[in-house]
């Protein structure tokens, strides 16, 4: 169909109302913006972060798909009525990312569970600089002070915001980064030089929400 309307948003939306969950909005359908095939300079931000590229993973998403993302991101998406603006929505949250995160994994106000090892090398790589400094909480399961320091570590998180990446490993699933950090006791905190990796300090043992918060803003 050369119709760009969206067919499934507008029968969500529809469903929705009869539902009495939200009102129908009379708008007329746009089309997606227009891109420029013969230039990257808006598609790419400085950190390779590629706009269309997402855009275009996003858009083979089902609308429920993208609503449950936008949900997830904190993204208000009750007002929007066509897939597009959905998936231009994410990218926009995406792009913000991949600019406070190189590896797009750490969410500004959030504590990234680092499941990946490449994540945590490429967040240290002065390869790709940051102008935030990491605060790493290397942690185990099994460990009570950790647990107890796991929600003060989120309320920190939370209280930093783009200030500072924040992110959890766990020392049983990642033992080799426990052997290269020298960690010797649970928990234990390091911060790290956002542009060249390095670790700025460490302190182990739980600490409270308002002494993460000072220990990671003495180094911003």
């Amino acid at each position: 169909s050369n119709n760009n309307f969206d067919k499934e948003s507008l029968c969500l939306r529809l469903t929705d109302a009869r539902d009495g969950k939200i009102p129908i909005p009379i708008v007329e359908a746009s089309p997606p913006a227009p891109t420029n095939s013969n230039s990257n300079s808006n598609s790419k931000s400085n950190n390779n972060f590629d706009k269309e590229q997402k855009a275009q993973e996003l858009r083979s998403l089902r609308v429920k798909e993208l609503r449950t993302k936008c949900a997830e991101y904190g993204i208000r998406w009750a007002s929007m009525i066509e897939k597009e603006e959905l998936v231009q929505a994410l990218v926009t949250h995406y792009e913000k990312v991949s600019a406070f995160s190189s590896s797009g994994t750490i969410i500004p106000g959030k504590v990234a569970v680092i499941t990946d090892e490449s994540v945590l090398e490429k967040e240290l790589s002065p390869s790709f600089p940051s102008a935030t400094p990491l605060l790493l909480d290397v942690y185990a399961v099994w460990c009570g002070p950790c647990k107890l320091m796991a929600p003060q570590l989120d309320d920190a998180a939370a209280e930093l915001g783009d200030s500072v990446r924040v992110a959890k490993i766990d020392s049983d699933k990642f033992p080799e980064w426990s052997s290269k950090l020298n960690v010797s006791g649970l928990p234990t905190i390091i911060v790290f030089d956002g542009m060249t990796g390095k670790e700025l300090q460490r302190v182990e043992g739980a600490l409270m929400k308002d002494d993460l918060v000072k220990l990671a803003r003495s180094h911003t």
